[in-house]
């Protein structure tokens, strides 16, 4: 757990040591310009294919579109739902227990 938190400050361009912050700005930018770079690669396939009239999402989301039909297999759905809602609810669990660990760290030491 200590290690994924490091690794996520790494990437985010974060250094906390000795009660201070260190942020490297252009490492900060560049994290947010791939994961930018990224939804917008994510988004443009699902245009192009809602544009094509198809959507194939059947394996994991339940949710399959093509001109003519239109099948939601609601299990997996649900379950899908279930699980990005775990997922979301694990991520920013990680990132309250960052920031009370960051306070932690910058409180002044006794």
């Amino acid at each position: 757990m200590e290690n994924e938190k490091n690794d996520l400050f790494k990437k985010l361009g974060v250094d906390i040591a000795d009660g201070k912050i260190n942020i490297d700005m252009n490492q900060t930018k560049d994290f947010f310009s791939s994961l930018q770079s990224l939804f917008e690669g994510a988004t443009e396939n699902i245009k192009k294919d809602l544009s094509e009239g198809k959507v194939d999402m059947g394996d994991n989301v339940g949710i399959k579109i093509d001109k003519e039909n239109i099948n939601i297999d609601l299990e997996k759905t649900k379950s899908f739902i279930e699980q990005l809602g775990k997922t979301i609810e694990g991520f920013v669990g990680e990132i309250d227990k960052s920031v009370q660990n960051i306070s932690k760290d910058l409180e002044p030491k006794k």
